[in-house]
């Protein structure tokens, strides 16, 4: 089925450049309309509803969020299109939905459209923007919200909760600092990219700790935490290990 999609950005040149790229997926997508002004798209979007919606956050008159609230978007899906910066990117892995850098690259923007297309729920819901927009709102990072799809739900807590991951074939189970623990509908490798690079360890294929929920590493070579579990250091990551934590 052919991917209906807008462009909405005030950077005619992003936008430009982003047509021409999706051009390489026209016998896919099918690109219906671009803006450069949001109260523009909003009429065109609530009467042609298209299915996807690259949109950039910060613009004039009308940010991102706000345009979205003027929208239905129960069934349509949105890839933010963003400039390189490390806080906003953040927020938006947190909040368990998909960007693309500016300018955007042919093999992300691949990578973003199958991803689309394997959703079995192409859903906006407005608890993962509600989430976003809380995430925007915050002045530290350690305030950001994270968003975790499970088979009974979502759930919303602070990753600075999370005390280690374990893989479960293709789910993680979280244990969190509150003794609660549930399973994730993502592998380790997906929630260790969703958490970013810095505060969380990878000690074994099977486990990504909490580095400030570590307190101490046994003789026997294991993360000893604080709620008091012991996960094994694989060997291979055994001097990695030892060094991240001296300058935790």
């Amino acid at each position: 089925m052919m991917i209906r999609a807008v462009i909405v950005d005030d950077d005619a040149f992003v936008r430009s450049d982003l047509k021409d790229t999706l051009a390489a997926f026209r016998h896919e997508l099918e690109l219906v309309a671009d803006f450069e002004h949001p109260l523009e798209a909003i009429e065109f979007i609530n009467h042609s509803k298209p299915d996807l919606i690259f949109l950039d956050i910060q613009m004039p008159v009308m940010n991102g969020f706000e345009m979205l609230d003027h929208l239905d978007t129960t069934q349509i899906e949105v890839i933010f299109i963003t400039s390189f910066n490390q806080y906003a990117i953040q927020a938006i892995k947190y909040s368990a939905l998909d960007y693309l850098l500016k300018p955007v690259k042919h093999d992300e923007l691949k990578s973003a459209i199958e991803r689309f297309k394997q959703k079995s729920e192409k859903i906006l819901t407005q608890a993962r923007l509600a989430n976003l927009k809380h995430n925007f709102s915050q002045q530290d990072e350690n305030n950001f919200q994270l968003v975790i799809p499970t088979k009974q739900g979502e759930h919303h807590f602070k990753a600075g909760e999370i005390i280690r991951c374990e893989a479960d074939s293709n789910y993680t189970m979280i244990f969190l600092s509150s003794g609660k623990k549930f399973l994730a509908s993502k592998t380790l490798r997906d929630i260790e990219e969703m958490l970013g690079e810095g505060k969380f360890l990878r000690v074994h294929k099977s486990h990504l700790v909490n580095k400030q929920h570590i307190e101490n590493i046994s003789p026997k070579d294991e993360v000893v935490l604080s709620d008091g579990a012991h996960v094994a250091i694989s060997r291979r990551r055994l001097t990695e290990v030892k060094d991240a934590l001296r300058s935790k």
